[in-house]
């Protein structure tokens, strides 16, 4: 039985079934599964995206959200861009951005609706970390610990931001080379930081739109869906060096599109596809279904390696219902804001390879 088979057993077993609803559906995807002495990524499924490039939310307070990545997580600074603060969660990055001066006081502004999922190296570093910074701002980030081995560790450490609005799931990776495999594809100064990486991100649903939100993005994206206990995720895979996923969870008190106040901003994702021949392939079916925001034209997009769009129809539906509403800025690697060295191996580079034309 692997290591997070065997922890959410343990939960069961030790602390009843409401923790492990709770905790380890929520955030331990069905692929980790390893032993202890893992050192690299199962493989991932065939025909899923290249990679969870950035999520960006809003928050009111960016300097305390910082901090609390900076000094809590031990996550590096990246560079602005647009105007939001950006994280840097491994090969992946989180971009902050500033509330607008109206909608500070609104609850549900700065709010990613679902859990954050990521790895350190050293998990009781992290709690410590955690814990200095509650004493320094007075504001409590850990809500709870789990010690699902010995009561010295911190298996699973779940935190609230200082804004109380998102939360995350801290694990520590694998022992046995794990770390040093992951770090194998990100730039120098990323490869000291305790904070790993983003390994996915979990996002509520209404109740009985799963079958609609995977048809969306297996029709649109061609994204490799995988059901698991939670719900159903969508899979990014680098190769051995990163595997993550996208999970959508359906939940009784969310509501359907248009349901909810207009004008409202929406979080985004930043999904990274294999190639710009893949972006061609999502590019005909967003705009047959006229679905494009910004760039309308293939030549507009081939130029900036990029397409947006917030709305996700269900292609099965006729007329076809919106299921999702959730910005998604889709990338080839191609694009200028890519995040690793254009020289590391990935399953992007393999693709580049077979599909390059031959030398005249």
């Amino acid at each position: 039985m692997g290591v997070m088979a065997s922890a959410i057993q343990m939960v069961e077993n030790v602390m009843g079934k409401l923790v492990q609803s709770l905790l380890m559906p929520k955030v331990a995807p069905d692929w980790y599964a390893g032993t202890r002495r893992l050192t690299q990524f199962p493989e991932a499924p065939e025909e899923s995206l290249l990679l969870l490039g950035h999520v960006s939310i809003e928050v009111a307070d960016v300097e305390a959200a910082m901090r609390f990545f900076t000094e809590a997580l031990d996550c590096k600074e990246g560079p602005e861009v647009d105007g939001a603060k950006v994280v840097l969660l491994g090969a992946s990055q989180i971009r902050l951005v500033p509330a607008s001066a109206e909608r500070k006081d609104t609850p549900s502004a700065a709010a990613w609706p679902g859990q954050f999922y990521l790895w350190v190296e050293d998990s009781k570093k992290a709690l410590a970390a955690c814990q200095k910074l509650e004493t320094s701002i007075g504001g409590a980030l850990v809500q709870e610990v789990f010690h699902l081995k010995e009561d010295a560790s911190a298996d699973v450490i779940l935190l609230l931001d200082p804004s109380g609005q998102n939360n995350f799931a801290v694990n520590q990776a694998p022992i046995g080379g794990m770390s040093k495999t992951m770090r194998s594809v990100l730039p120098g100064t990323d490869k000291v930081s305790n904070a790993l990486a983003l390994i996915g991100a979990t996002y509520p649903i209404p109740e009985g739109k799963a079958g609609a939100v995977v048809r969306f993005y297996s029709h649109f994206l061609s994204g490799a869906m995988t059901k698991s206990k939670q719900g159903y995720a969508l899979n990014f895979s680098l190769g051995k060096a990163l595997h993550q996923t996208l999970t959508f969870v359906e939940e009784e008190d969310v509501q359907m599109p248009g349901d909810t106040p207009s004008g409202e901003k929406l979080p985004e994702v930043c999904l990274y596809v294999l190639s710009l021949a893949q972006l061609k392939q999502v590019f005909d079916k967003c705009a047959e279904a006229g679905i494009l925001e910004g760039a309308s034209t293939w030549e507009e997009v081939e130029k900036s390696s990029e397409l947006c769009f917030s709305r996700c129809p269900d292609p099965a539906s006729e007329p076809r219902e919106t299921v999702l509403e959730l910005r998604h800025r889709i990338r080839a690697p191609s694009h200028s804001q890519w995040p690793l060295p254009r020289d590391m191996t990935t399953r992007a580079s393999e693709v580049a390879t077979i599909t390059a034309p031959e030398s005249q």
